[in-house]
C-alpha cells in the first residue's frame, strides 16, 4: 500500500529504515512525544518492523519526502468487529516540521481508514503539552471525546492525555474539503 500526496508518501516500513528509526527512537526530544521509555536498538526495530508486516491489527507505514524517512503514521489496536482503530504519526525530523505534512499523512490515513478498510471510528491520544499536533488533528475534522487527566508523566510532572475522534459519517461529510 502507497499512499502519494504533493508532500509526503506513505508507504510499507522496510528493514532498510532500521537504522534510521532506531536513530531517531532514541533522541530524547522524539521520545518524549511517542512514550518511549527505553532505548530501541536495530534489532528491536527490526523484529517490530517484521511484526506489523503481518499484523492483522496493526498497520504502521513510513512517511518519506524525497526519498527520506521522515517518521511512521499508522492504525493500530485495529477492532475488525466495531470498525474501529487508533491513529498515530510522528514526524521525526524537526527540519520537516510546521510544513504541512503532518496534516496531509493524516488526511491520507482518513481516507485509507474509511474508504479503503471501510472503518465507522478512527480515533488518538495526544499529550496536552503538543498544540501544533492537537491543531492538525482538528484540521482534518478531529473532535475531542475526552481526557485522561494526569495521563502521562513527563519531565518531573503529569499531563492530560486528550482523546480525539473523527467517525466515518463526519468523514465523508468533511472529505470535499481535503
Amino acid at each position: 500500500m502507497r499512499l502519494e500526496g504533493k508532500l509526503a508518501r506513505v508507504r510499507p516500513l522496510e528493514i532498510s529504515d532500521v537504522k534510521k528509526l532506531a536513530h531517531y527512537l532514541n533522541d530524547e526530544s522524539i521520545k518524549e512525544f511517542v512514550s518511549l521509555v527505553f532505548p530501541i536498538n536495530q534489532f528491536l526495530e527490526e523484529e517490530w518492523i517484521k511484526r506489523n508486516a503481518i499484523s492483522h491489527s496493526n498497520l504502521t507505514f513510513g512517511i518519506d519526502v524525497e526519498g527520506i524517512l521522515i517518521g511512521t503514521a499508522g492504525l493500530k489496536d485495529i477492532d475488525w468487529v466495531a470498525r474501529s482503530a487508533e491513529y498515530g504519526i510522528a514526524i521525526y525530523d524537526p527540519e520537516y516540521w510546521n510544513r504541512g505534512i503532518g496534516t496531509e499523512v493524516t488526511k491520507l490515513i482518513l481516507k485509507y481508514a474509511f474508504e479503503y478498510l471501510n472503518l465507522n471510528r478512527v480515533w488518538l491520544k495526544v499529550f496536552e503539552n503538543n498544540p501544533r499536533a492537537i491543531t492538525v488533528y482538528e484540521k482534518c475534522g478531529f473532535i475531542q471525546e475526552g481526557r485522561m487527566r494526569q495521563g502521562r508523566y513527563l519531565k518531573g510532572q503529569y499531563l492530560d492525555v486528550i482523546i480525539m475522534g473523527i467517525l466515518a459519517n463526519e468523514y465523508w461529510r468533511i472529505k470535499s474539503e481535503f
